[in-house]
This record gives structure tokens, C-alpha cells and sequence, in this order.
């Protein structure tokens, strides 16, 4: 397999953020350029759940205090619930001041919740437990689980949620009804919130390469129009001159011809759809494919911008275009030129071959199968047929030959 056109010009870092995400809609939609949370760029989405934790947490640590409160006269050590409390709700103010957000930091706020569930068993009674209580940091554990599904994905969501439901199966002993709608409910949370995490995650990572992949394209663009008013006329007027003055002249001139055809290969070159691109279906750019015929004896013209087709389309183009240049190269005369024409437009690609040979009598053409000779019929007609298009051959008697391919762009349902 071919290797990809290194990139000419700056390369976006994926790590940056474009300008034009930083303002409008791009506050509610794009990325931050550097979270203070995790020290590097995360989607919107993901701010605004450590945002909102930020706050749940001291709530949280507030709803279950109330809960203390009403029912610390039936509890056999209130001052065990009362200190648990005080423990979580100082973390809670803690990390609205303390921002960054690491594992181990995820660690210790997994190691209050389960020790504030098992705190209940000293200071609530042993009936009241097993009666089914709510423990004592109730509804504040269900944050360090929505935290590790924010920091480290559904995978992280789902194993503190395992932690803290083993927790609530040690403390109660005997599960009741309340414990396994409980435990549902924390899978439920993990999971869904680290998989919205992932989803935003990689659809960011993508859009990243995308953005980079545009200005590189950009950069190309622009070099290519220096190149073109440039060099390239140069080469081509050199090559003109030396035509026109003959003898070394000449020779220099095809010279001059042959690096023009080399450049204006390289400038096209963007590149489709890059192999950094994970999960995109593999697609090449046919004006690419089909450059690599062009020389002293072929001339081409292509769309100014990238013609995608998939792989397999784009071979099978290539394989009959190959099949028209061939019976140029075997039948047309040793002076004959071929020139190739490339069209595209939203459902269908075009291709033209058209050369200015001996050509041949059409009923010679369209007999030729008959014969033994399957260049026609077989690399062009059934190639053209089997992409769900057609390909239609005109010659006459010293008027040359014209292959028109049309097909669609995708495969047919």
C-alpha cells in the first residue's frame, strides 16, 4: 500500500482549538482550550458535568446532614453520623477550590464514600440497617461515581459504581428491595454518563484531525497557487521555446515538460481522507489515481478539487481507463496523442479518453469480441456495466477514438 503525501507546510497541533470555536456557537458546542480539571483540551460537555459535580457534591453533603438531622435521636452514636458528615461536606467545599482532577484524588473521594457507608453501621441501630436505612452519605456517593465516569470513561464509571454497590451489599447484609434499585441506578449512572464522556471524547478527536487536515489542505492550496504562477509557467514557456527553436532547444524543452507534469502531480496531491482518520471507510481521490498516466504522450484535465470514490470503485476506473490508454498505445499510430478527461458532478463521475489516432471502422470496433480481442468488451464495457454505468466508444477512419465512462459515484443498492 501506497504511503500517504507528507504534509507541505505548518500542521495543526490537535491539542489547539481554532478561533472559531472559541466564540458563539462554538461555546455551547466546541471544546475548551485547556481544562483546568484534566491540563488539556476537553468537549464542552465534559466541563459541564465537572462543573455541575462541582456543586452536587456540597448539596449532596447538605441533604444527607438534613437526614442526620431529623433522625439523630433514633441513631445509637449520632456524633459518628454528624462527624461523617462534616468529613464529606469539607471535601465537598474543598474541591470547588482545588480544581485539578486526578485518580488518586478520585481514589480518596471513593474511600469517603465507602467509609461514610460503612459509618452507618456504628451509628445507626442494627435493626434499622437491616430494615433497609439509607446510609449516611445516601445520595452524595453517587457523585464519586458520575466523577470517574466523567474522569476515566464508562470503564471508569462502571468499576467505582461496582465499589460502592459492593459497599451497600456489605453494610446492609441482607439486600432488600431499595438496595437493588439502588445498585441499578449507580450502574445506570456510571455507564451512561462515561459513555456520553467517550461519545464527546472521540467525536472532539475527530473533529480535531478534521481541522487540521483543512488547514493542511489550505497550506497546500496556497503553495499551489504560488507553484502555479510561478514555476509552473516557466516550466511551461521553457517547454513552448524549446519546441519552437528545436535542436538542444528542443530537448531542454521536454525536460521542462516532464517536471511541470512531476510538480503539478505534487500540488494536487491533498490527500483524501488520511490514514489518521480511524473508522472512515477507506476512499482515494481519483484525480490521484488516474494522474499517474499523464506524460509526453498523455495529457490530462482534472477537477480542482478532490474527487472521493471508494477504493475498490476508484481501481476498477483506473483498470478500464489503463484498457483505452492501451489501445491508444497499441493501435492509434506511434504519433498519436491521448488526452483524458475527468468530470464529476454530485451522482455521477465521467471519464473521457479520447485520442487523435488512425482510429477504425465502428462495425470493426464492435466486432472485435468475436475475434478474440476483449480489450473493448471486457476491461471498459464490463467494467463500466459492472459499477452500475455505461461506456459508449465512437471511432471513424483517421478521426481518432472517444471512450466515455459514466458511472456512479457510490455502488447501487
Amino acid at each position: 500500500m501506497a504511503a500517504w503525501p507528507t504534509p507541505i507546510g505548518p500542521t495543526v497541533p490537535t491539542n489547539n482549538v481554532p478561533a472559531e470555536h472559541r466564540t458563539g456557537r462554538g461555546r455551547l458546542f466546541g471544546v475548551t482550550s485547556r481544562s483546568p480539571r484534566t491540563l488539556r483540551s476537553e468537549p464542552v460537555i465534559v466541563e459541564a458535568f465537572s462543573r455541575g459535580l462541582d456543586w452536587f457534591r456540597p448539596v449532596a453533603a447538605l441533604y444527607a446532614g438534613l437526614l442526620v438531622v431529623r433522625r439523630h435521636d433514633s441513631m445509637t452514636h449520632p456524633w459518628v453520623a454528624f462527624t461523617t458528615i462534616a468529613v464529606l461536606m469539607a471535601f465537598s467545599l474543598a474541591l470547588l477550590a482545588f480544581r485539578r482532577r486526578t485518580t488518586w484524588l478520585l481514589g480518596v473521594e471513593v474511600l469517603l464514600a465507602v467509609a461514610g457507608i460503612f459509618a452507618t453501621l456504628l451509628a445507626d441501630r442494627a435493626e434499622d440497617v437491616a430494615a433497609g436505612q439509607f446510609t449516611l452519605p445516601t445520595i452524595w456517593a453517587a457523585g464519586c461515581v458520575a466523577g470517574a465516569a466523567v474522569l476515566h470513561g464508562r470503564i471508569g464509571g462502571l468499576v467505582v459504581a461496582a465499589v460502592v454497590s459492593g459497599a451497600d451489599l456489605l453494610e446492609v447484609g441482607t439486600p432488600t428491595q431499595t438496595t437493588w434499585h439502588n445498585i441499578l441506578l449507580l450502574f445506570m449512572l456510571g455507564g451512561l454518563i462515561g459513555l456520553a464522556v467517550d461519545l464527546a471524547r472521540e467525536g472532539m478527536s475527530r473533529y480535531e484531525q478534521v481541522v487540521a487536515e483543512r488547514e493542511r489542505l489550505r497550506e497546500r492550496d496556497r503553495l499551489a497557487r504560488v507553484v502555479h504562477d510561478g514555476v509552473l509557467q516557466t516550466l511551461a514557456f521553457v517547454h513552448r521555446r524549446g519546441e519552437e527553436i528545436g535542436g538542444e532547444a528542443a530537448e531542454l524543452g521536454g525536460l521542462a515538460a516532464e517536471q511541470e507534469r512531476t510538480l503539478r502531480r505534487l500540488v494536487s496531491q491533498d490527500g483524501f481522507l488520511p490514514r489518521a482518520v480511524e473508522g472512515v471507510d477507506s476512499r482515494r481521490d481519483l484525480r490521484l489515481v488516474l494522474g499517474a498516466h499523464e506524460d509526453d504522450r498523455v495529457s490530462l484535465a482534472l477537477p480542482g478539487g478532490p474527487v472521493p470514490v471508494e477504493a475498490t470503485r476508484a481501481e476498477e476506473l483506473d483498470a478500464a481507463v489503463v484498457a483505452a490508454l492501451d489501445n491508444v498505445a497499441r493501435h492509434a499510430g506511434d504519433d498519436a496523442r491521448a488526452w483524458v478527461l475527468l468530470e464529476d458532478d454530485a451522482e455521477s463521475i465521467t471519464i473521457t479518453v479520447r485520442d487523435n489516432g488512425v482510429g477504425d471502422e465502428p462495425d470493426h470496433l464492435l466486432t472485435a469480441a468475436s475475434r478474440g480481442r476483449l480489450g473493448v468488451s471486457q476491461s471498459i464495457l464490463g467494467r463500466a456495466r459492472a459499477l452500475g454505468g455505461s461506456a459508449d466508444i465512437s471511432t471513424r477512419p483517421g478521426g481518432g477514438c472517444r471512450v466515455v465512462i459514466t458511472v456512479p459515484r457510490e455502488e447501487p443498492a
